[in-house]
C-alpha cells in the first residue's frame, strides 16, 4: 500500500505526474520528449503515452533501482556530481519517487526502455490494484523481460492474458508510426485504463478547438516554458550589464523540445495526429511593462524597467532595491496571508541570488482592443478569456516549473489582498505574466515538498517572498506614475456634469415665442431632470455596493491576524489558570476563556461565511448547498427575532456545480434578503425558508405574500419593487440576474401553494 500511497496520494494534480515523467526524460539526456493522450468513450481504450530519447535503462536499473521506491542515483552530497552524463544537467528530481507518478495515471504501467547499445528492449509491466493487498512487496510479481519487438506486448495474446488486458487497435497503430516508431534508445512510458481525473480533464476539453487551451498542454508549457526563457533572461541581463556571466543549467550543447498530441485535434489533410512543439506564448513580446533582474543572498535587488505601453513614450531605467526596503516590516502583509508574521526575519535570507522577468499587462479598454488584435479574438470578453490562461507569477527550478505558483495556485502572492490596501501602486495578480528562476545549489535553501507540490513554508520561503513583493511595488510605484501622467485609470474630470437645463430654457424663450413649443420644453426638461436624479440616486447606491464589497474583502483578510492572535492569548491563560490554587476563582476565570471561545468560534464562522464574496477569479467545484448556508449565517440574529425556520432538503446536500461561488453567494443574499423582508408581513403561523434541488435546479422559496402575478415578469427588471421603503432600489435581483446571465445560468420566479419561489438553472447550450 505504500507504492499506492507515493503514486496516488502523493501527486496531487493530473498534470503534476505528468511533468515529473517529463522531467525524468530531462534527467536521462534526452534531445525530445513526447506526451500522447488518447480519449475514447470506452474506458478500455483511453491510454497516454510519454517518450523520449534519453539514454534508457539497461536491465539491472529497470529491474534494480527503477523498482526500489525511494532509491535515486540522482541523490548525492556532491552538487558536481548531480548531473547528467552528455548535457551535464542539473537533475530535476532525486528523492526516488518521481517515476511512481505513474501510479496516479491509470491502471496498468507498460515501461519499455532500450540503451543504443542493446539490441533488445527491456520492458515492465506493472497492474496497479496488485498492490492493494495485504501482503509484502516481494510477493508480488512482475511480468517483464526482454523482447526484440515490444508491439507483441500489445497484440501477442499470451502476453496480453498475463496482465489481463485485450489488444487496442488505436495504440498499436500509434506505435508503429512515427515518431513512436523510431526508438533506438531511450524510454516509453504507457498507460492504459486512465484514472477518472484524467479522463475528465480530457472530457471537459473535449470540444476545444485550440490545443493550446488544453489544461494539459497549458501545464506542459508552464513547466517548459523557463527551460526556454533561461537563456534568453541571462542575455537580457548581459547585455543590460546586470550580472558578469551566464549561469548555466548544462554544458550548452543540446536542447530539450517537448510535444503534445491528443487523438481529437487532427491534421486535416493527412488525416493524423498532429504533434506541436510546446513554446513559449508570443503574449510574452507584447507587455506593456516589463521588470527584469537579479536578487541577491542579502535581500537587495537591481533590475531595469521597460515601459512600451504606448508606442510614442517609450522608456527605460534601471532601479536598485535595498535589502532594508525588501526584508523590512513595510513587506511584512505577506507574512500575515500565511499566518506567520511572528517569524523572525533576519539579514540572513538562505534564498541565495536568483533571476525573475515579470511582464505586466493593462486592461484598459484600449489595451484590451490591442490584445484583441495579438490574440486574433473575436471581441474582448474573449481575448480577456485566453489571456488569462496565460496568467500566472511562475517559479522555476534550473529550468523547469515548479508547481502550483502560477498554476494551480494563481494569487501565491496575495496581489488581490494587497490590492485593497494599496490599490493604485499594486499591479493584480489578473494582470501578470511573469518568470523566477531558481537554480542549484545557489537557492537549494529553498526545499520542494515530497509531493512536488510547492516549497516548505519556511523562514527563506517567507524571505524570498517578501524580496517579489518588494520588486512588485516598486515596479508599481513606476507604474502608477506613468499612468497618472497619461490619465489612465481615471475618467475626465466632467465626465459626470449634469446639463445646464435651466440655460437652455432660457435659449428657447430668447429664440421663440410659440407657447406649446415652450410649454413642450419645460415639461421635458422636468421629466428628464427627474430621471437623472433617479440615475444619480442608483449610482450612489452602485458605489455604496461597491464599497460593501471591498469592505467586505478587507475585513475577511483583516480578521486573520487578530483572530489569531486571540486564540493565542486563550490557550495561553487556560494553562496559565490551570495554575491558580483558589478553586472558586479558578472556575470564574475558566468560565470566561470559555465565554471567549465562543466569541472566536463565532467570528471564525463569520469570516467562513464572507468568503465566497470575495470573488475568486477561477471557477471551482461547490455545493450550492453549502454556499447557501454561510449566507443564512449572516441572517441568523435576523432568524431568530423573525421566528424564521430554515430547511434545507437532504436531497439537496450533495449536488455540486462548477462555476464562480461569488455569483451564487450574491444571488443567495439577494433572494434571501427579500424572503426576510416579506415574511415580515405573511399572516402564516410558520414563517419558513426553504433550500432544494430539482432536476439541476436550485429552488429557494418561502411562505411570505405570493408575487403579484403582474409582477412575475417584471420583479427582474432595473428599479422594479414592491417593498415598502423609501430607501427600497429594485437592484437587488436585476443585478442577481444580470450577474448569473453572462455565466451560463437563468433565474425566474413563480408562486407556489404556500408561497413565492425562485429558481436558478443552467442555460441549455
Amino acid at each position: 500500500m505504500s507504492i499506492i500511497q507515493m503514486g496516488e496520494e502523493l501527486i496531487g494534480h493530473p498534470s503534476t505526474a505528468i511533468n515529473e515523467l517529463v522531467k525524468n526524460a530531462y534527467d536521462a539526456d534526452a534531445d525530445q520528449c513526447w506526451v500522447y493522450t488518447q480519449y475514447d468513450k470506452d474506458p478500455n481504450r483511453n491510454f497516454l503515452i510519454i517518450k523520449d530519447n534519453g539514454l534508457g535503462m539497461n536491465a539491472e536499473i529497470l529491474f534494480g533501482d527503477w523498482l526500489r521506491p525511494s532509491r535515486s542515483s540522482k541523490r548525492d552530497e556532491n552538487q558536481e556530481k548531480r548531473k547528467s552524463i552528455i548535457y551535464n544537467r542539473r537533475y530535476l528530481g532525486s528523492k526516488g519517487i518521481g517515476r511512481l507518478a505513474a501510479m496516479a495515471l491509470g491502471r496498468y504501467l507498460t515501461v519499455i526502455s532500450k540503451q543504443s547499445k542493446e539490441n533488445s528492449y527491456n520492458w515492465i509491466r506493472i497492474d496497479r490494484e496488485d498492490f492493494r493487498v495485504e501482503s509484502l512487496l516481494d510477493t508480488i510479481d512482475f511480468p517483464g523481460g526482454k523482447i526484440k519487438n515490444y508491439l507483441e506486448l500489445f497484440n501477442d495474446e499470451e502476453i496480453l492474458d498475463a496482465s489481463n488486458l485485450k489488444a487496442n487497435g488505436n495504440l498499436i497503430n500509434l506505435l508503429s508510426n512515427k515518431p513512436f516508431s523510431s526508438f533506438k534508445e531511450g524510454t516509453t512510458i504507457i498507460i492504459q485504463d486512465l484514472d477518472n481525473s484524467i479522463r475528465s480533464l480530457i472530457e471537459e476539453e473535449f470540444n476545444v478547438k485550440d490545443i493550446e487551451q488544453t489544461a494539459i498542454f497549458k501545464s506542459l508549457r508552464d513547466l517548459i516554458t523557463p527551460l526556454q526563457l533561461n537563456s534568453k533572461i541571462q542575455e537580457d541581463l548581459l547585455k543590460s550589464k546586470i550580472i558578469e556571466e551566464e549561469l548555466k543549467i548544462d554544458n550548452g550543447t543540446g536542447t530539450f523540445e517537448l510535444f503534445y498530441g491528443i487523438n481529437f485535434i487532427k491534421n486535416q489533410i493527412k488525416g493524423e495526429v498532429d504533434f506541436l512543439p510546446i513554446e513559449p506564448s508570443s503574449i510574452l513580446d507584447h507587455f506593456d511593462y516589463r521588470v527584469f533582474g537579479k536578487a541577491f543572498e542579502d535581500g537587495s535587488v537591481n533590475a531595469k524597467y521597460l515601459c512600451r505601453r504606448f508606442s510614442k513614450d517609450e522608456y527605460e531605467k534601471l532601479f536598485n532595491i535595498s535589502s532594508e526596503f525588501n526584508l523590512s516590516n513595510e513587506e511584512s502583509a505577506v507574512r500575515e496571508i500565511e499566518g506567520l508574521s511572528d517569524l523572525e526575519i533576519d539579514s540572513d535570507t538562505g534564498v541565495g541570488e536568483f533571476y525573475f522577468d515579470i511582464r505586466i499587462y493593462d486592461l484598459d479598454s484600449d489595451a484590451k482592443d490591442k490584445m484583441v488584435e495579438i490574440l486574433k479574438a473575436n471581441g474582448r470578453r474573449e481575448a480577456t478569456t485566453t489571456f488569462s490562461k496565460y496568467l500566472g507569477l511562475k517559479i522555476s527550478k534550473n529550468g523547469f516549473g515548479v508547481k502550483p505558483y502560477g498554476e494551480e495556485e494563481h494569487d501565491w502572492m496575495g496581489l488581490g489582498a494587497k490590492r485593497v490596501q494599496k490599490h493604485i501602486v499594486t499591479i493584480g495578480p489578473n494582470q501578470i505574466i511573469g518568470n523566477i528562476f531558481l537554480y542549484s545549489p545557489q537557492n537549494d535553501g529553498l526545499k520542494e515538498k515530497t509531493n512536488r507540490e510547492g516549497f516548505y513554508e519556511s523562514k527563506e520561503f517567507i524571505n524570498f517572498k517578501k524580496i517579489i513583493a518588494g520588486i512588485l511595488e516598486e515596479t508599481g510605484r513606476e507604474r502608477a506614475k506613468y499612468r497618472l501622467k497619461h490619465n489612465l485609470g481615471r475618467k475626465t474630470k466632467n465626465t459626470l456634469d449634469r446639463p445646464d437645463t435651466e440655460k437652455f430654457i432660457q435659449y428657447i424663450l430668447g429664440h421663440s415665442k410659440d407657447e406649446e413649443l415652450i410649454s413642450k420644453t419645460k415639461q421635458f426638461v422636468i421629466e428628464t431632470n427627474d430621471a437623472l436624479d433617479n440615475m444619480e440616486g442608483s449610482l450612489s447606491f452602485s458605489q455604496r455596493l461597491a464599497s460593501l464589497g471591498t469592505g467586505l474583502e478587507l475585513v475577511y483578510h483583516e480578521l486573520s491576524q487578530p483572530l489569531s492572535v486571540l486564540g493565542g492569548v486563550k490557550s495561553s491563560l487556560e494553562i496559565n489558570i490551570n495554575k491558580v490554587e483558589d478553586n472558586i476563582l479558578k472556575s470564574t476565570l475558566l468560565k470566561r476563556t470559555q465565554n471567549m471561545g465562543g466569541a472566536i468560534d463565532l467570528l471564525e464562522e463569520l469570516k467562513k461565511s464572507l468568503q465566497p464574496a470575495i470573488g475568486k477569479s477561477i471557477p471551482k467545484i461547490f455545493k450550492p448547498a453549502e454556499t447557501f448556508k454561510k449566507v443564512c449565517h449572516l441572517f441568523e440574529k435576523v432568524f431568530e427575532e423573525s421566528s424564521i425556520i430554515l430547511e434545507i432538503k437532504n436531497s439537496s446536500l450533495n449536488f455540486e456545480i462548477k462555476n464562480y461561488e461569488y455569483l451564487f453567494w450574491v444571488s443567495f443574499l439577494n433572494i434571501l434578503n427579500n424572503a426576510v423582508y416579506w415574511l415580515q408581513f405573511s399572516e402564516k403561523e410558520r414563517r419558513v425558508i426553504i433550500f432544494e434541488i430539482d432536476s439541476d435546479e436550485i429552488i429557494i422559496s418561502n411562505t411570505g405574500p405570493k408575487i403579484p402575478e403582474d409582477d412575475l415578469d417584471i420583479i427582474f427588471e432595473y428599479g422594479v419593487t414592491s417593498k415598502k421603503e423609501k430607501n427600497a432600489t429594485g437592484l437587488g435581483l436585476s443585478f442577481t440576474r444580470n450577474m448569473l446571465a453572462p455565466n451560463g445560468w437563468q433565474i425566474w420566479a413563480e408562486n407556489r401553494v404556500y408561497g413565492p419561489a425562485f429558481h436558478i438553472k443552467k442555460i441549455a447550450s
